[in-house]
């Protein structure tokens, strides 16, 4: 029996923690004292049991209950955020329950410890999804429709606003804006992919076409760099004879776009 309470205040505990982190991750608010808040939490879901109390009483213990520990976990600073923060321990709590409960359906009674294992793939489950979204808006947000006219060509792309691109052409001393091989070959469609990696085309057909070196560790790569007549980003900036630079970095993978900007055009 005492090993019995024990699993159950531990179980309890560990659910408690996860409702208490993922609020505060869904919201991207800091948590304080999550411990002790989940740990009183768990105290008082063993004991209500015991005091045979009516539902209209268990109902405004288990509200009392989320309200303090929300006042222990979290800082708001207006009743909307409070709100808020209500509302999401509430989803979060009933992500975590509804999850035990379709497994209980579906399998039947089940040990104790298997509510840890269903509620820690719960909560690692919603932790990617939340970070998932949370790069999709931070890529969203620096994000611009642009433009490229070259040789009668025009070219419509989004482009990412990375403040890590500080690259500048070593002759021009003008800004780079790097593109990957699919929108370059929009602009020559006579250029074959294993061409510009055995540098066997004709420097020529492109133009101010040159190469610059990037230092990276222990070595150092050449990167194609060339002009295009006009860069449009938005409504409200053009530039004029814009160094494009040609990457094989795989750039795209990783923010969805083809294009990466430079911080001085924007």
């Amino acid at each position: 029996m005492i090993i019995e309470v024990e699993l159950s205040l531990c179980i309890n505990l560990f659910v408690n923690a996860f409702i208490i982190k993922l609020t505060g991750l869904f919201l991207k608010e800091r948590v304080r004292y999550w411990f002790f808040s989940a740990l009183f939490g768990s105290v008082i879901a063993l004991a209500s049991p015991l005091l045979n109390l009516s539902i209209p009483v268990k109902i405004v213990l288990l509200l009392s209950e989320a309200f303090i520990m929300i006042c222990f976990s979290f800082r708001f600073n207006s009743f909307r955020n409070f709100l808020m923060i209500c509302l999401t321990f509430l989803l979060t709590t009933f992500i975590f329950g509804g999850g035990c409960y379709a497994l209980q359906n579906l399998i039947g009674i089940y040990p104790l410890f298997i509510v840890v294992i269903v509620c820690s793939i719960l909560y690692f489950c919603s932790k990617l999804i939340v970070r998932h979204q949370q790069k999709i808006c931070i890529i969203n947000n620096f994000t611009y429709k642009i433009r490229l006219k070259d040789n009668g060509n025009v070219i419509d792309e989004e482009g990412f606003l990375d403040s890590g691109n500080m690259l500048y052409d070593t002759i021009t001393k003008k800004p780079v804006i790097l593109i990957n091989f699919d929108v370059f070959r929009k602009l020559y469609k006579d250029i074959s992919y294993l061409a510009i990696l055995t540098k066997t085309f004709n420097k020529g057909s492109i133009k101010n076409a040159h190469y610059i070196k990037i230092n990276s560790v222990g070595s150092g790569t050449s990167l194609l760099v060339f002009t295009v007549d006009e860069l449009y980003v938005g409504e409200e900036h053009s530039f004029k004879n814009v160094m494009i630079g040609l990457s094989f970095s795989g750039f795209e993978k990783s923010f969805g776009k083809n294009v990466l900007l430079h911080s001085e055009l924007i």
